[in-house]
């Protein structure tokens, strides 16, 4: 069957007709995938010309029929997974030749999972030495799961171009940002992505527990305490990049959390923590039939790959 599909996908990629989109991004959740297309006007404008939220459950069934309805097949697709999907880890960096980091960083994870069960593993650098020692990020993610993506997409009539993982596909969101950027981004239902972006390159990236159900909750509610755990959060991350990564203070915050009260966040994470405070815009115009507040920030992200660069996976 894999052989019939990569031939058919082969042979749609070759004699069929472009497709007039900049690209589509599909971000995988825990209980919900995300689809977004963009169209890059002439004027070099982007927007957002369609979206879909389906249930992680048969999600490339959904995926096939979102792409027939909406005319989108030989679309450039970009894939992110969210956290719930691969393991994240900051290693030391093996003494090793380059193309045989990615080997030896094997058996460290293997070993730190506990587990045989055939991974991918890929790694990004950091921008400076922390404490005087090289790390990177090791990200290890199922090849069952790349396998079920690369098969939905090419069985969609997409052309897959790049799998990644939501801490690096957001920091697009940032691009072209000189001084250094904290953002908080939060699809539905889920962790809190804090990364410190600076000049496109990710310095800093964690995730936040215990948000997951901000929607849920009412202005006076995010005043009783929730909103001051958070900018806690906040305030050690920039402390981190400031005494460990010898960094200048970070003077800029960006948030895209899931709750409808943004503007009472703002308010409450002004109030705490000594920076501009803004909700993220990032640059991308918003078809009227679709709501803002229903976005994927993930999927938004690896869209925009298009339109910048490719991420490391």
């Amino acid at each position: 069957m894999a052989m019939r599909l990569g031939l058919r996908a082969y042979l749609r990629q070759k004699f069929g007709k472009p497709s007039p989109y900049l690209s589509i991004g599909i971000a995988i959740g825990e209980d919900a995938a995300f689809f977004n297309v963009l169209y890059k006007h002439s004027s070099g404008r982007i927007e957002l010309k369609a979206e879909k939220v389906v249930s992680i459950n048969n999600w490339p069934k959904s995926l096939k029929t979102w792409v027939e309805d909406e005319h989108l097949k030989l679309t450039h697709t970009y894939v992110a997974f969210s956290i719930s999907h691969y393991q994240q880890y900051q290693m030391d960096k093996p003494a090793v030749e380059k193309d045989e980091v990615v080997n030896a960083l094997k058996w460290s994870v293997n070993e730190l999972i506990g587990s045989e069960d055939a991974r991918a593993i890929d790694y990004f650098d950091l921008p400076v030495a922390v404490a005087g020692s090289a790390k990177v990020n090791v990200v290890a993610l199922s090849n069952n799961a790349i396998e079920s993506v690369v098969e939905a997409v090419l069985d969609a009539g997409l052309i897959l171009k790049n799998i990644s993982v939501e801490e690096m596909v957001t920091c697009n969101l940032l691009c072209g940002e000189s001084e250094a950027v904290l953002s908080l981004i939060q699809d539905e239902g889920d962790e809190v992505c804090l990364n410190i972006v600076k000049d496109d390159s990710l310095y800093f990236s964690r995730r936040l527990k215990g948000f997951e159900n901000l929607n849920s909750f009412s202005i006076d509610e995010l005043n009783m305490g929730i909103i001051d755990s958070l900018c806690v959060q906040i305030q050690r991350s920039m402390d981190y990049f400031e005494s460990q990564l010898r960094q200048a203070p970070i003077r800029h915050i960006q948030f895209k959390l899931d709750t409808q009260h943004l503007a009472a966040v703002k308010a409450l994470i002004e109030q705490a923590i000594p920076a501009q405070v803004k909700v993220m815009d990032v640059n991308v115009q918003v078809a009227e039939n679709i709501n803002p507040y229903r976005l994927s920030y993930s999927a938004l992200g690896a869209a925009l790959q298009a339109n910048y660069h490719e991420a490391m996976v």
